[in-house]
C-alpha cells in the first residue's frame, strides 16, 4: 500500500491479519521490565494501519473477529469479510484409512511468522515429551518455509524437522495426505489460519488452541478438538488417537465443511458481489 501512487482508481485492501496484534502479542510474551520499550513500536504499526485503511475505498477482512477490530480501531470504516480458502490442490477426493496406533503428528507453517515459532516452541518442549511418554510409537514432523533457518530442533531425534520452499504444493500435500493428526498450538491473535483449512481439506483431524481456529465457523467435538494448554493437548491427542469412531466423526464434519465454505468457487462468489458494489460507486 504505501508504493501505491495516488490513482482515481478505488482500492480494495484486504487484511490478512491485523499486524499490530501480532506483534503486541510477541511483546507480551517478554519480560515485564522490557515491554514498555515497544510501546511506541506498536502504537506506530496501530496508526499506520488505520491510515492505509482510511486510504483504501474498500477495507476486507478474512474473519468476523478482524472486522470487529478493524471497526472498533476506525469506526468510519465498515469492512466487508473475505474468507480464506483451503486451495483446490488441498482437497483429497476421499477420505482414506489411517493408521492410528502408529501416528504421525503434523504441523506446517511459514517461520517467518512469530505464531508458528511460539507454537512449534510449545509443541517441541512442552506437549511432544508427553506424547511420546504415552505413544513411543509416534512421530512428529514440523514442516515449512524456513524452517532449516528458523527452528533450532535438529538435534532432536524424536522430531523431523522438513524446510519447505514457498511454491512445493506437492510436498505439502503429501505431508497432510500421510499425516494421522494435526496439532496447532497457536496462540499469536489476527487472521485465519490457512494450515486449519488445508488439514480440513486432505481429511486431517485438528487439535488446536482456540485461538489457533479463530474466525473459523468450526465447532469443539465436532469438526475440531479444542486444546488450551500443554496437558490438554495431549489428552485430546490420546483421546482421538484411542477412538476411532471420535477420529472419523471429526475429520469428516471438518471436511465436509471445507467442501462447503471453504473453497475457492464460494469465496470467488463473495469476491463478486464485491466487486460489483465498487464497479457501481
Amino acid at each position: 500500500m504505501p508504493h501505491i501512487k495516488n490513482t482515481s482508481i478505488p482500492i480494495f485492501l484486504v487484511e490478512q491479519t491485523i499486524e499490530y496484534k501480532v506483534y503486541q502479542h510477541f511483546v507480551n510474551s517478554l519480560p515485564f521490565f522490557i515491554r514498555p520499550l515497544f510501546t511506541l513500536d506498536i502504537m506506530k504499526l496501530k496508526c499506520a494501519e488505520r491510515y492505509y485503511w482510511k486510504k483504501a475505498f474498500l477495507v476486507g477482512g478474512v474473519s468476523e473477529a478482524d472486522q470487529k477490530e478493524i471497526q472498533s480501531l476506525e469506526p468510519s470504516i465498515t469492512p466487508v469479510i473475505i474468507p480464506n480458502c483451503a486451495g483446490d490442490e488441498m482437497f483429497v477426493t476421499q477420505l482414506q484409512q489411517k493408521n492410528l496406533k502408529k501416528p504421525t503428528i503434523l504441523f506446517i507453517g511459514n517461520f517467518d511468522w512469530l505464531q508458528n515459532t511460539e507454537a512449534v516452541t510449545i509443541l517441541a518442549q512442552k506437549i511432544a515429551p508427553l506424547i511420546y511418554q504415552q505413544i513411543p510409537e509416534a512421530k512428529i514432523i514440523i514442516a515449512g518455509q524456513n524452517a532449516g533457518k528458523k527452528l533450532s530442533l535438529q538435534s532432536n531425534k524424536n522430531i523431523e524437522v522438513i524446510s519447505l520452499m514457498q511454491d512445493d504444493s506437492e510436498t505439502v500435500f503429501h505431508l497432510y495426505k500421510n499425516s494421522t493428526l494435526f496439532i496447532a498450538p497457536i496462540f499469536g491473535p489476527g487472521g485465519t489460519r490457512l494450515k486449519i483449512l488445508a488439514a480440513m481439506a486432505s481429511g486431517l483431524p485438528v487439535i488446536s488452541s482456540q485461538t489457533g481456529v479463530e474466525g473459523l465457523h468450526l465447532h469443539d467435538n465436532t469438526h475440531v478438538l479444542i486444546a488450551n494448554t500443554p496437558r490438554e493437548f495431549v489428552a485430546q491427542t490420546l483421546r482421538i488417537l484411542r477412538d476411532e469412531n471420535l477420529y472419523e466423526s471429526i475429520r469428516k464434519a471438518a471436511y465436509d465443511l471445507a467442501i462447503a465454505e471453504y473453497n475457492w468457487k464460494h469465496i470467488a462468489e463473495k469476491l463478486e458481489v464485491v466487486y460489483k458494489q465498487i464497479k457501481k460507486t
